[in-house]
């Protein structure tokens, strides 16, 4: 778990070298496209998408992403 602090979940992509980046970025348009009411936030320092209660939680590592 990452301890900086973000504000939302693009702040939280951005934060990661590019490669990490382009990875992240398909996988919240993956999710956009099939759960498009989900509500996007941050939890637990990864980002974090809602829809009656938790739905999904995505996060980048140093040497792996975790889903």
């Amino acid at each position: 778990m990452n301890s900086k602090q973000y504000k939302n979940v693009d702040e939280y992509i951005h934060d990661f070298p590019e490669a990490t980046v382009k990875t992240l970025v398909q996988i919240r348009e993956i999710i956009r496209l099939h759960a498009p009411e989900a509500k996007e936030s941050i939890s637990y320092g990864m980002a974090c998408y809602k829809l009656n209660g938790p739905l999904v939680y995505f996060g980048a590592m140093k040497t792996h992403l975790g889903f």
